[in-house]
Formats: C-alpha cells, structure tokens, sequence
C-alpha cells in the first residue's frame, strides 16, 4: 500500500489563495445546500420512492471539501466556472421540470419505443444505455427518486486530461462530463415526457441515488476495486446519471452481469490501491447489512481530493483505463485472472 506519509504537506497560501479560498468558503456549501434543498422537495410529490432505513448518507463533494483545512477552490478554478454553473443549472432544470410530467403518464413501452428512446439518447451525447428496477436502499437519505423505474446513461471523460490525474486538465475534464451529462439526462426526461411518461431527470453530480450498483444492475459495466463502474466501452473513464421514469415494463436485464468478471480481476490486482496517495481504497470493501458495499473511505480520500482538483489517480492508473475493457477480457478468457493481471498490470 502507498504511505500515509505520501499526504500533501499544508503550504502558505498566496494572497490570491486566500481571496480565492475566502470566496470558495461561502459560496460553495451555500450554492450546495440551495439546490440540495431543491433536490428534498421530491420527497413531497405523491408516490415518490424515499430513502430506506439503510440508505447511505449523500457525500455532497463541493461542501465537504469547502471544509477541507487547505482547500483553496474547486477543482480547476477559474475555468470551471462555466461547467459549475451548467450542473448547477442542470439540477435546477432537473426539478422545475417535474411539473411538466403528464398527469396521467403511460405504464407501458413497446420495442420500438425502446429503440427510438436509446437512439434519442445517444444522438444527444450518451455513451450507452441501460435499464434497472431501483431500491429504495440506494436512495440517498433525506432523498427521493419520482419513480423506480431508471434509464441510466453513461457519458465517457476526456481520456487524455484523465491520464495526467491529478492536475487541473483532469479535474475540468471531469466536470466538463458532468454538465454535458447533466444535460443529456434532462434531453432524455424531456423526450420521454413528449411520448406521455412521466419522468425525474437525476443529475450526474451528487444525484438523488447511488448511481454504480444501479449501473451494475443495468449491465453496462462491472465494479472495480475502487468502487466505480468498468464499462466495456471506456473502463472507469465514464460518469453515470439515470432518468427515473413511468414506464414499468423497461427491459431490464436478467441473470448473472456478464461483466461480474471485472470483480474478480480487480481483487488481483490492486493497483488502484497501491497508487492511492492516502490509502483510501480498502483491502477489502465494507459490507453493509443490506448488501451495499463500501470501497473507499471519505475521511482519507476527500483531504487529498480536495486540494488536487479531485485527484482521479484511482482512475488514471486502472488497466482497464490503461488497456482497455475487451484487451483484458480476452486474457483472461485466454489464460487465467492472474496471468492476465501479470501481463497488464505495472504493479510499480
């Protein structure tokens, strides 16, 4: 495992740091806890799916990192501002636009409403599509979901800013996806409410559900040791968001995920958590009584993140980044997880 003694040391902040850091400090958890309230209200609209008892605490990333002691700004200040204001705005839209559902919306969808939906979805950015029946386990505390029926859409990051984690490319990368994504999901609930259904965009930041088992349970992907979604298209470089709709017939998937292998590649290899500055990815994740896993702890993880411009190491260095999806199925499929891990993986 990397060092704890690998942490960034705390530095005197320049004048402009501390301006910068000063503005940060009461703009951020204020813009954060305005739209979160926003996001509760669908707890009041009838038949909302709430929070279980075991649900997880919603990690609001900007705030919590505003409390970070050498947090200076979020990630990629001052370029970033307009794809804040875009997510920000995406979340807005994401609310205001539940009064627009139908007041009697359609149940049911035929094949070719399913085919003419993905190709919608994919002509308006999304990387690819699935379909998943959502819990009221995964719905973050304090939250609510429209309905239980998710569209959950993938968007892939810029691979090239990804690979030079952490940096401030990297993290303007990553919230680059989350306002193009944040756009695609309210595309997406928009078409589907001009066929009749009733729908609740979730926005890729923060969102209202915790979106990786909800893509595992979709099949576009698989989990990694750190706790993020593999995909066959782009490995980890992706960001997810969901569409909570009507429909109750969504050709959800059945059976075993045909990317439950990914699992067992990564117990391997570890690399995430060899690379991992601060040892936040776990040997082994947290098993919650209601089967919800826990692969990264918030309290090491969120420090760092906060003063590299959300860092992404974890996704940088994982061979699935590295060498692709269907190059490591295929030796796997060949010779064995840990053959296959000794010919991909760099364990320096």
């Amino acid at each position: 495992m990397a060092s704890t003694e690998r942490r960034r040391e705390t530095r005197i902040l320049s004048r402009r740091e501390r301006f910068q850091q000063k503005i940060s400090r009461r703009i951020v958890p204020k813009g954060e806890a305005f739209f979160g309230r926003m996001e509760r209200s669908v707890n009041e609209r009838p038949g909302a799916v709430k929070a279980g008892p075991t649900s997880p605490e919603r990690v609001n990333i900007l705030g919590r990192t505003a409390q970070v002691p050498d947090f200076v700004a979020p990630p990629a200040m001052p370029n970033n501002i307009p794809n804040m204001i875009g997510s920000f705005r995406g979340i807005r839209r994401s609310i205001r636009e539940l009064d627009e559902n139908p007041a009697e919306p359609g149940t049911t969808i035929d094949e070719a409403g399913i085919e003419a939906l993905e190709a919608f979805a994919k002509s308006a950015g999304a990387l690819s599509i699935g379909y998943a029946e959502v819990p009221e386990r995964l719905v973050f505390k304090g939250y609510a979901i429209l309905h239980p029926h998710a569209v959950v859409l993938t968007m892939e990051m810029d691979k090239e800013r990804i690979d030079q984690a952490p940096s401030k490319n990297t993290g303007l990368a990553v919230h680059e996806t989350y306002s193009r994504l944040g756009r695609v999901s309210n595309e997406v609930a928009g078409y589907l409410r001009r066929q009749g259904y009733s729908a609740h965009a979730g926005h890729p930041l923060n969102g209202m559900a915790l979106y990786p088992p909800i893509a595992e349970a979709a099949h576009l992907g698989g989990r990694g040791m750190h706790g993020l979604l593999i995909t066959p298209e782009m490995g980890p470089t992706v960001r997810i968001a969901a569409v909570f709709t009507s429909i109750e017939n969504l050709p959800v998937p059945e059976g075993e995920n045909p990317h439950a292998w990914v699992t067992e590649f990564c117990d391997h290899c570890r690399l995430c958590a060899k690379r991992c500055p601060v040892d936040a990815v776990y040997d082994e994740p947290i098993e919650h009584e209601d089967g919800r896993l826990t692969c990264v702890s918030d309290e090491r993880c969120l420090p760092y993140f906060a003063v590299t411009h959300g860092c992404s190491i974890c996704v940088a260095v994982c061979p699935f980044n590295k060498a692709g999806y269907e190059r490591l199925h295929g030796s796997v499929e060949a010779s064995g997880h840990r053959e296959a891990v000794a010919q991909h993986v760099d364990a320096g």
